[in-house]
């Protein structure tokens, strides 16, 4: 009899403990889900202050650093404007100490009294009484409307006339309007000389040109007389 009352209180324990063990369980499995949804919470929490903190800082930032930038190129601009006033300045005053100090210089045959291209200008030998200066260059051609074979034409109105009194005119600075020529003749194949001067005759030019084919007329020396030959009066 007692051992059958020993196995049967050992019975009534184990339904017990096994009770026990699940609610156990089932709490601390209650209790890690709170822990994590807890945690998740926090975390979106925080990352959402963050993201809304940045994007309340940044526009402040980008505007306070805008009036920095604009005050430093001020302050830069300001000198820069300072010294190219001042070189300006120098250089008209070197300019000005120039020409004061050299006043009755010469004109170099470079500096034409025409508007034609010029290069390698050199001034030029004379045994003639009547030049004052001569000097050569390539000038260049006046242009010209003939084609093919060139044969000069020498009367008055013809096309070879005409370009020439334009490439003279270029070369001396004379006015078109206000020329006298004088003497326009050959001076060898597709060669011309002209001597011409204004009305007033107080400038007076003897002007070789030569015929380029397709390119027109161009001055090849440039002879500054003193008064228009005696010949020509």
């Amino acid at each position: 009899m007692k051992r059958n009352h020993s196995k049967q209180s050992r019975s009534e324990k184990k339904p017990s403990e096994n009770k026990f063990d699940k609610i156990y369980y089932v709490v601390i499995a209650i209790l890690v889900f709170i822990l994590l949804a807890l945690l998740t919470y926090v975390f979106i929490i925080r990352d959402n202050d963050s993201n809304q903190i940045s994007n309340n800082i940044s526009p402040n930032t980008e505007l306070n650093s805008k009036p920095e930038q604009n005050t430093s190129k001020e302050n830069v601009q300001t000198p820069t404007e300072d010294a190219q006033k001042e070189s300006e300045d120098a250089i008209q005053e070197e300019t000005s100490e120039a020409d004061s100090e050299d006043p009755e210089a010469e004109e170099s045959p470079t500096e034409e009294k025409n508007d034609s291209e010029v290069s390698n200008v050199e001034e030029a030998e004379s045994d003639d009484p009547l030049v004052e200066r001569a000097y050569t260059g390539k000038w260049t051609p006046i242009g010209t409307e003939q084609s093919g074979e060139h044969v000069t034409n020498f009367n008055e109105g013809s096309q070879d006339r005409v370009e020439i009194n334009q490439a003279v005119t270029s070369v001396t600075g004379l006015d078109s309007g206000n020329i006298i020529e004088w003497w326009i003749a050959g001076d060898g194949p597709n060669r011309v000389e002209a001597t011409v001067s204004n009305e007033n005759k107080t400038e007076v030019y003897r002007v070789y040109l030569q015929f380029i084919k397709e390119e027109g007329w161009q001055p090849t020396r440039v002879e500054e007389l003193s008064k228009v030959p005696a010949e020509y009066q």
